[in-house]
């Protein structure tokens, strides 16, 4: 494998090295988390403007069709910035069921808007009895009207429609386009773990426009999102692997740095190989093709490995800075915050190694 990025790629991770050089550092990382939407509107136009919203489209669409290892470079940039821009629910997660499920009229109509930063979107799949089961789908539609319940539906407060999944009654699941501002839509908005919004829905009656995909899109694009969520953990291991670094050199305990003492030595060098080796497994699933067979498995079991080696990272790194760590004073402690929302974001650690052993058996 080649892992020398093209110019294109490389230009991509620049972009978003320099939009976050010149707009992040902790205090004003939490100005933007504290403001109504957890993001700031200003810096997702800054992103609309540089073109990056349009990655993961097709030409046609606005977009520049990038694949898997575009994925990986902009969300493991996001991650190492500790960005708050919403590119993973509004981009990845809900713009690409609208790329993959909607007929041409509904991709002409919002993926060009998507992509220029002028439309917001939100996938609404989650309930409250599924758990991580992607499967389980209670909200009935009944023609086009949708009844029903969803649950941390993110990027819901900012979404001008949703993509809510419900069965038909012919029994079979499919994906309607609901407007934020259809009749008998209720929706409840509330702060995650990292500041982030998440939004639960209720719906009585409310009109849906039908899409073409159905069950299918939905496990290609969650496919995509797992190995976009892989990729951003890294750069959060990365992040927090640096700082830590940093200050186990200056911080001193009995008239020495306390990276002097060879337990921390220890504890450094099984961080590293932690973040080496799960970088491994990120290029290793991205190098998989869309059509063969073992790139579920492959991009899953990634996701478990990295989302339980992220969380022991980040437990590490808090406890070295000592108190501090656990503060929103620091960095690391903002990234932890979003370590711990990414890892359990579709399936923790434990749920994914069951999906992979599952996927290899099949």
């Amino acid at each position: 494998m080649n892992f020398d990025l093209s110019e294109e790629q490389a230009l991509l991770r620049n972009l978003i090295e320099k939009f976050a050089g010149d707009r992040y550092d902790p205090a004003k990382r939490l100005s933007y988390v504290r403001q109504a939407h957890g993001f700031c509107p200003q810096g997702w136009a800054a992103l609309a403007d540089t073109g990056l919203l349009a990655f993961p489209f097709a030409e046609e669409w606005g977009g520049f069709g990038g694949g898997s290892v575009e994925l990986i470079t902009v969300m493991e940039a996001m991650g190492r910035a500790v960005a708050v821009e919403p590119i993973l629910p509004v981009i990845l997660m809900a713009g690409g069921m609208i790329d993959k499920a909607g007929t041409d009229a509904q991709k002409a109509h919002w993926l060009p808007r998507l992509a220029a930063g002028e439309a917001m979107t939100s996938l609404a799949h989650g309930e409250h009895r599924a758990r991580f089961n992607q499967d389980s789908i209670v909200t009935r539609a009944k023609g086009s009207q949708l009844n029903g319940a969803k649950q941390m539906a993110l990027g819901g407060s900012v979404a001008d429609v949703f993509v809510v999944s419900a069965i038909d009654e012919a029994g079979q699941a499919g994906f309607f386009l609901v407007p934020a501002d259809a009749p008998g839509l209720t929706l409840r908005h509330y702060r995650m773990t990292d500041g982030s919004i998440a939004s639960d829905l209720v719906l009585t009656n409310v009109p849906g426009e039908r899409m073409a995909g159905g069950r299918a899109a939905l496990d290609d694009v969650l496919i995509d999102v797992r190995l976009a969520i892989s990729a951003e953990l890294i750069g959060l291991m990365a992040m927090m692997f640096d700082a830590t670094l940093d200050y186990i050199k200056t911080r001193k305990q009995f008239g020495q740095p306390i990276g002097a003492f060879q337990a921390i030595q220890h504890r450094m060098a099984d961080n590293y190989a932690r973040m080496e080796l799960s970088r491994s497994q990120l290029y290793r699933a991205a190098a998989t093709r869309r059509e063969d067979a073992t790139r579920a498995a492959a991009i899953t079991g990634a996701k478990a490995y990295i989302s339980a080696n992220a969380m022991a990272l980040g437990e590490d790194a808090v406890q070295l800075h000592g108190g501090i760590g656990t503060t929103e004073e620091l960095m690391v402690g903002q990234a932890f915050k979003r370590v711990m929302l990414l890892a359990s974001l579709l399936g923790d650690s434990d749920w994914e190694l069951r999906r992979y052993e599952a996927l290899v058996a099949a």
